[in-house]
Order: C-alpha cells, then sequence, then structure tokens
C-alpha cells in the first residue's frame, strides 16, 4: 500500500504533507522517502476541532484528535520511565513467547467499524441497556439506522441481548463532539438494545467511576485506541494503540486495573497483565525493514506504547477496518515477538487497584434542576437550567449531553415527558429529581413488539417499547387477555419468550399521561416442521442405473427436489414419480405441508455414483521353470480403487488356490498385472484366471492354462 506523496505533492515547510491536503496526496502513487516519515513522525497535525469530521461510516476525521492532549491515549511516553516490575511482568505466562497480532484489515468484518454522524440532523433513539445498566450512561443516541456493528451480525440475531462476541458499535457525533460507545450491540427492525452504553466527551478528560466498566472491559474509551487508515496516511499516529490479552490477573475482587483504566475483568490468577498496564516498543528495536505503513504503526507504539484494554487474542492490537489496508503487508507485524516490549511505569504501583482498594470519595452534587415550564402546548420551547459541582461529565437521559458544572438547554416537546439530569464523577453518579414536562393532549404510543408478530420456525425473544419514552411501564398479558394496570410489567432484562403459538397484548403507560395507551396485539405462530422426505436407496456407488424413490410422513406432503447441489425450493421440480439416477449425481430434496401451521421440512441429500465394472483380459503365462511361472493379464477398473488376485489349480474346474490381494489405486489407464507363482510341480499343467473387485464390481478373466518343465 502506497500512502505518501510524491515530491510534486504539496507541503508544509517542515516538508511534511499539510493536514488540508493530505487526502489529494493519496492520489499520488510515488513514496517519500523514510528520512521524511521519520521527520513528519513527530510533528503532531494542527489542532482540529470536531467539526472537521466528515460524515458517514469510516469517515476520516481531517486531523482532529479525540480527548485533549494531556489524555492517557494522547500522552508521548516515549521517555517515559520503565516500571520496577517490567522484567518480571514480561517474562511472565500470558506475556512471554507472543508476537504482535493487527486485529484489523481490508474486509469490512474484520476490526472496530464506526460512523461520525451530526445529532443536528440526526434523530436521538432510544438504546435498550439489559446487562450493566447501573454502569451504563443510558440516555437517547444519535445511532443512524445503518451504523455499523463489529463483526456483521445479522439483524435480530441474538435479539436482544444473546451475546454474539463484542459487537461494538462507536458513534461520534460531531455536533457535540460526543462519543458514544456500546457493548454486545444488538438491531431488530430499527431497535437497538446493548449490554452497555457509555458516552464520552471528547473536549475534555472526563473521569467514570472507579470499578465502572464501559464498552470496554477496562472502563476505556474505545475509539480513540483504534488505528485507522486516514491517520496512518498522514505519516504519524499520535495516540495509544488499544490491545488485548487472552488472561488478565485476577482475586477475589475480579482483578486488577491501574489508570487509565477504571475496571478490570481478571481470568488468572498466574499472570501478571493488569487492566490499563500501558506497554512501549522498546527505542531499540529496528523498525527500518518494515513498510512505511507498518513503520508509522510501531513508530506510534514507540512514542505512545499500547494501552491493555479488555480480554481478547493474545497481543492483539486493534484498528478500524477499511478497505485501503493492505492485509499481506498488516500481516508483518506478526513478526514482532513480546520481547521486544517493555512496561511503562505504572501508578499505583503494581499489580494496581481492585474494586475494593480503589479510591472513594465524594459524589458530584447538583444545586439545582429546573424547567422553564412544567406545561406547555405541543412545539411550545422549554428550558431546562441546572447547576452541578464535583462533576465530570453531564447527561439529560431524554435529551443528550451537557455541559458539566452547569448551563441550559432548550427543548420543544411534542409530547409529554419525564426528564432527568445525571451528574458523574470518578466516585460514582447523582440523579436530580426527575421533571415532568406535560404537553395536554398527549397519547401514550400503544407498545411495539419486536419481532412482530408472524410465523416463526422456532421460539424467538420478544421485547416491547413505547416511542413515547423511555420509561415507559408497560404491562402485558399471554393468555389473549385484555391487559390492565394489573398485569405482568416487561421488563428489557426479561424478556418474553415465546415457545408455542399464542397472542400477546400490552398497553403503556406513563407517568403525567392521563391515560394508558390503545391496547396493542401480535399474534406469534410456531411451525411445525413436516416430517424429513425419506430416500429409498442409500448414498453410495453403483455399477449401473439406479431408481429412487421419495417419500414423506406428513400427510399431503409434497416434495421438490435438486439434482445439480442447489437447495431445493417451491421452484424446483416437483416430486411425482420415481428418479431414474444414470450419471453420478447429488439429489436434495425437502417437503411442504398444504395444510396451515407447518414449516417446510428439513433438507434430505444423497449423493450417488454410477461407475461400469472393471473388466479383466487374460495373457499368457511367461517365465515358466519346472517350479514356477509368471502370471499375466490387463485390467481396467473403471477410475476407481480396488484390488486383483489370481485364482488357480490343476483343473480348469477346481481353481481352489489363489495369490495373496495386490492393491489398485484408482485410474483411468489400463493396468498390467502380473505375479509369480512359486513352488509349482515340474511337468505338470496348471489352470488360471485373473479376479478383479472394485466398488463397480467384479470381473474374471477368461481360464488360462500353462504346463510346467
Amino acid at each position: 500500500m502506497n500512502v505518501f506523496p510524491s515530491q510534486s505533492a504539496p507541503f508544509n515547510r517542515r516538508g511534511c504533507i499539510d493536514a488540508s491536503t493530505y487526502r489529494k496526496a493519496l492520489v499520488w502513487a510515488a513514496a517519500a522517502t523514510l528520512a521524511l516519515l521519520a521527520l513528519c513522525a513527530h510533528q503532531p497535525l494542527a489542532a482540529q476541532t470536531c467539526s472537521s469530521m466528515a460524515l458517514g461510516n469510516g469517515a476520516s476525521l481531517n486531523g482532529f484528535v479525540p480527548f485533549p492532549a494531556t489524555n492517557a491515549w494522547n500522552t508521548n511516553i516515549a521517555s517515559a520511565p520503565v516500571d520496577s516490575n517490567s522484567p518480571t511482568i514480561t517474562a511472565a505466562a500470558g506475556f512471554a513467547g507472543l508476537h504482535l497480532h493487527p486485529d484489523f484489515g481490508s474486509e469490512a468484518y474484520y476490526g472496530i467499524p464506526y460512523v461520525v454522524v451530526d445529532s443536528s440532523t440526526q434523530p436521538n433513539v432510544p438504546i435498550n441497556v439489559i446487562d450493566y445498566a447501573s454502569e451504563s450512561d443510558v440516555l437517547l443516541a444519535p445511532y443512524p439506522g445503518t451504523a455499523p456493528i463489529e463483526g456483521l451480525p445479522g439483524d435480530c440475531y441474538g435479539w436482544p441481548d444473546s451475546y454474539i462476541g463484542d459487537s461494538h458499535v462507536l458513534v461520534l457525533d460531531r455536533a457535540k463532539c460526543t462519543l458514544y460507545e456500546t457493548f454486545n450491540t444488538h438491531r431488530c427492525r430499527g431497535q437497538w438494545a446493548s449490554s452497555s452504553e457509555t458516552i464520552w466527551d471528547m473536549t475534555n478528560g472526563e473521569s467514570r467511576p472507579w470499578g465502572w466498566t464501559s464498552a470496554d472491559a477496562a472502563g476505556l474509551a474505545i475509539f480513540p485506541g483504534l488505528i485507522r487508515y486516514d491517520e496512518v496516511a498522514t505519516g504519524a499516529i499520535h495516540h495509544a494503540i488499544r490491545f488485548t490479552m487472552e488472561h488478565t490477573k485476577n482475586d477475589a475482587n475480579d482483578g486488577y486495573f491501574v489508570p487509565p483504566a477504571s475496571h478490570a475483568a481478571g481470568t488468572d490468577w498466574g499472570v501478571s497483565n493488569v487492566m490499563g498496564m500501558r506497554i512501549r516498543l522498546k527505542a531499540s528495536y529496528d523498525i527500518s525493514g518494515y513498510s512505511a505503513t507498518n513503520q508509522v504503526i510501531l513508530t506510534a507504539m514507540k512514542q505512545y506504547g499500547m494501552i491493555l484494554a479488555d480480554n481478547g487474542g493474545y497481543f492483539f492490537f486493534q484498528g478500524a477496518s477499511d478497505p485501503r489496508w493492505d492485509d499481506n503487508d498488516l500481516v508483518n507485524l506478526e513478526n514482532v515477538g513480546s520481547e521486544n516490549f517493555e512496561v511503562v511505569q505504572m501508578t499505583p504501583e503494581f499489580p494496581g487497584w481492585d474494586s475494593a482498594t480503589a479510591p472513594t470519595g465524594t459524589l458530584p452534587s447538583i444545586g439545582s434542576f429546573t424547567a422553564s415550564a412544567t406545561s406547555v402546548a405541543a412545539g411550545a420551547p422549554v428550558t431546562f437550567t441546572y447547576t452541578a459541582t464535583g462533576d465530570s461529565y453531564d447527561f439529560i437521559d431524554l435529551i443528550g449531553p451537557v455541559p458539566a458544572s452547569g448551563g441550559s438547554v432548550t427543548i420543544h416537546p411534542k409530547v409529554t415527558e419525564t426528564y432527568t439530569l445525571n451528574s458523574t464523577n470518578a466516585f460514582g453518579r447523582t440523579a436530580s429529581n426527575p421533571i415532568t414536562v406535560t404537553v395536554p393532549g398527549s397519547v401514550v404510543a400503544p407498545p411495539v413488539f419486536n419481532p412482530p408478530g408472524g410465523a416463526y420456525r422456532s421460539a424467538l425473544t420478544v421485547t416491547l417499547a413505547s416511542a413515547t419514552s423511555l420509561n415507559a411501564t408497560i404491562h402485558y398479558t399471554t393468555d389473549g387477555s385484555t391487559p390492565s394496570t394489573r398485569s405482568p410489567v416487561f421488563s428489557i432484562a426479561n424478556p418474553i419468550t415465546v415457545s408455542k403459538s399464542q397472542k400477546l397484548q400490552a398497553i403503556a403507560t406513563v407517568g403525567g399521561y392521563s391515560a394508558a395507551s390503545a391496547v396493542a396485539a401480535a399474534t406469534y405462530t410456531l411451525l411445525a416442521p413436516v416430517d424429513t422426505p425419506v430416500f429409498s436407496l442409500k448414498a453410495g456407488t453403483y455399477p449401473a442405473e439406479q431408481v429412487l424413490a421419495l417419500t414423506d410422513a406428513t400427510k399431503g406432503a409434497i416434495i421438490y427436489y435438486t439434482t445439480n447441489r442447489t437447495v431445493p425450493t417451491t421452484s424446483s421440480a416437483r416430486y411425482t414419480a420415481p428418479i431414474t439416477i444414470e450419471t453420478s449425481e447429488t439429489v436434495e430434496a425437502m417437503a411442504m405441508a398444504t395444510s396451515a401451521g407447518l414449516d417446510q421440512s428439513a433438507v434430505e441429500g444423497a449423493e450417488y455414483s454410477i461407475v461400469g465394472s472393471p473388466t479383466a483380459l487374460a495373457a499368457p503365462a511367461t517365465a515358466v521353470t519346472a517350479f514356477s511361472a509368471t502370471l499375466n493379464a490387463t485390467i481396467d477398473t473403471r477410475g476407481l480403487a480396488g484390488s486383483y488376485k489370481f485364482q488357480y489349480g490343476a483343473s480348469s474346474t477346481a481353481l481352489t488356490a489363489a495369490t495373496p490381494a495386490v492393491a489398485l489405486g484408482a485410474s483411468t489407464n489400463s493396468i498390467a498385472a502380473s505375479v509369480k507363482l512359486s513352488g509349482l510341480k515340474g511337468k505338470s499343467t496348471y489352470y488360471y484366471r485373473i479376479l478383479v473387485t472394485t466398488a463397480g464390481g467384479t470381473a474374471t478373466g477368461a481360464v488360462l492354462s500353462f504346463a510346467t518343465q
């Protein structure tokens, strides 16, 4: 991959690509010299703002670096002291003997994707946070319906929170300079669910509470540690790199961590890796033999290092997928062994803190949280004003992130809603008293069933949500009765399992509304499978054409089949009479029922090989002596493996002796067969023939004779 401009490209006064013109430089194919690369690598790009970012999946940040220069991700640690425990840590199991592994590449599914949006035009949507809501920032987020999910899982796959991989979603909002990150994310028919949700103010170095996780196990932001093509193309990476280890140090309190991490997820007492540990490629490691692209990455590992952020593949370091990566080049980074890294000094001293020994302190204090009006006409302005102290970052659940310490935000509500201010610092979170703004005439939207009612082939998990409010209380029934406020309450953490055909009904209630919603209903039909077709003929090899009959035990079933190795559908040939198998082919079949409530059967298949029987042509015996002779024949196995032997005796009707069988490989050519007989009687007549056996059948040659001397 060639990412550096020729000398005809515009450069700044130091000979480096100017941030505003590097995109044009990608067009030029010639490589800059390594000396120029080294010079540029030490020159940070001019400071840019969030508004500089382009929009879209994998969009260029155009020089913007999330978080201040003083943030741990952006701190150059090339001269930082080595931790006194570095020799012990790097020599321990789980670190020693490993090699770098780039955990990203050109394929869309390989790497951690991201999308840049503008919340002034991208609507906020609810994220149903299930597993770690108490340690999450649960608020509306500007997630576009096409936001890429790590690993590219299918829509509704694992809905709502079955673990299907880390499935991170990273959304950068350039309007509010906020980073949204979710873990184990699921999307199903326009709704979102995840195990956790975290927001990050990219203009400051916010502190999450000690002991809290995030979309990453270490409680860190993910995006600032990713390697991106657009930054490598400028000639330098100006931040640390996220990496994982398969095991991190455990104890009775879930393990150890050191800042910048806030959380541990220990797996093994016997290792010395701790969350938040920063390692650095040794300055003495020679990178001159690597490509210009890989030198940019390795230089960043020397200057900014790598931060242990999660349990995962050994020494895997992460980047964003991009079709412009050269996978054949990136794989060369696997030549870098773990012995070339050292641990940067940790504070506190190794092994750091666990959840019991982490610092404690005073929670944020909310001085005020007021609304300019608590009852307005639809679309009228309402201004929320607030003050807080000791806070690191703040958000209003149904509005989004707001500046820390205090300020105001104006909205134009169209329906009745209840709003809560949340203030967070390194020691925990404080929530305000909720404020309900009533919009007279508001009607609670009926719950939406996800997935919707319909016919399904297996049991499924159903969730409920009301478009009116993320905090709506939803009552439901599963027996066909009309729901009321006395009916069971739905919880996203305990979704409804539909394992039989049934009708679900639900209503939603929201504080401040005069009445519950209308009743919503969905009918689910679980289809029973039709019996699988039965084949009258076993799969295998046959010497001649065969007749195959297909039957099905389900009354009225219609069988469809194919003979070209494609999956049968209702558009395939319909079975009406036995099938004649004349050549080698694969038959696959499925059945559909004519009655309601039944699903198509599983597909059954069988592979048949029709081959001819072998042939054998006897030949005269040679090298005949008083006591020995060589028996000969020519055989054709028709391309099949098998064996041959000669039968012989003193009479043409009593060939009672036989030579040992000789194995034959598969061959389409004629084969000369010969076996030497010994221990014969002199002056005697012997009779013989050849016997050939393959999967296609058995063949014998004509009976010949010879007389010993």
